[in-house]
């Protein structure tokens, strides 16, 4: 956004005002790029079975025991001890391959 105003500012405004408008625009833009850069390397990826783990879902196709439930977006195959009805809330226990285990979100988490 910065290069844009500055590339603005070098043909619009009058010498030497498009120089310096120009040459500030330009800092500002090397600034914002490192800042977001600098910012983005400290996030950390969140993926795989880790992060599914005690995470909250969603029943979307009755657990009885084996079924379907929605957890961080996507559907997965779940099974549970006792039945459960959609629109259920689950937490995540394990995982065994593809089929995740899971317990109401109500219950005590172990």
């Amino acid at each position: 956004m910065f290069v844009a105003l500055a590339l603005v500012l070098f043909l619009v405004l009058p010498e030497p005002w498009d120089l310096i408008g120009g040459l500030v625009s330009l800092a500002c833009g090397v600034v914002e790029i490192t800042y977001w850069q600098r910012r983005m390397r400290r996030v950390k990826v969140e993926t795989g079975i880790e992060h599914l783990i005690g995470s909250i879902g969603e029943v979307t196709a009755a657990l009885a025991p084996v079924g379907q439930i929605r957890v961080l977006g996507e559907l997965w195959q779940a099974r549970a001890n006792s039945e459960l009805a959609p629109g259920t809330a689950v937490r995540v226990v394990a995982v065994d391959g593809l089929m995740l285990d899971v317990e109401p979100a109500g219950s005590a988490p172990g």
